[in-house]
């Protein structure tokens, strides 16, 4: 709606008096961006683990994934589930992720949250879990994060699993180089940086 109208997402932004907060493309290199070198750290609390080439459990003051070595910089990633993530965004647990990203944000780092889902996904599943969620209240909520911590965190949905297990060394080597990027738009309008036939196939439902 707004290209019809502005053309573009950064001219609706002018015309507002607005800085966009995702305002760079994704950078050329991010689907054959070299990760061989790239070892990832994994939260000692972290319950369901991702499984990467190059990983070490390590305790980290905030979220579940970051890199070490010398591609350490300052990004981080919180991988939810589809039940997490409705869960984290509401009543106490919003206030306390709400300060997980406070001290993201003092230390001048960002964080990814990587939900294993899509939002196509939830809304199809919503109605049929045991005690079905307000998603409005819950998206309404993500919104409010990413404008209050705005250059600080990213809410992105991968699609599964996989996909995240994919993504998230992407975001983590990449790291200040995408941060004012969209980068959900970008992994939906192209989809080749999921690789595998089998990560797409376990994808094609909930991304495509």
């Amino acid at each position: 709606v707004i290209k019809k109208h502005f053309g573009s997402y950064n001219t609706f932004c002018k015309e507002l008096n607005k800085e966009p907060i995702f305002n760079k493309n994704i950078i050329s290199d991010f689907n054959n961006v070299d990760l061989k070198d790239a070892t990832i750290l994994i939260d000692t609390r972290e319950q369901q683990p991702l499984s990467f080439k190059k990983q070490r459990s390590f305790k980290l003051d905030f979220g579940d994934y970051t890199c070490g070595g010398t591609n350490y910089n300052k990004t981080f990633v919180d991988r939810k589930s589809e039940g997490d993530f409705k869960s984290t965004l509401v009543g106490e647990n919003l206030e306390r992720f709400r300060k997980e990203l406070k001290r993201a944000t003092d230390l001048n780092c960002f964080l990814y949250i990587v939900v294993e889902s899509s939002v196509e996904k939830i809304e199809a599943t919503n109605p049929f879990g045991p005690h079905q969620s307000n998603l409005k209240f819950i998206y309404h909520n993500m919104r409010l994060l990413e404008h209050e911590f705005a250059g600080s965190c990213q809410f992105v949905f991968s699609g599964g699993r996989r996909a995240s297990s994919v993504l998230i060394p992407k975001l983590l080597v990449l790291g200040p180089k995408l941060w004012e990027t969209d980068v959900q738009y970008f992994i939906d309008k192209d989809k080749s940086w999921l690789g595998s036939k089998e990560t797409k196939k376990e994808n094609l439902h909930f991304a495509y």
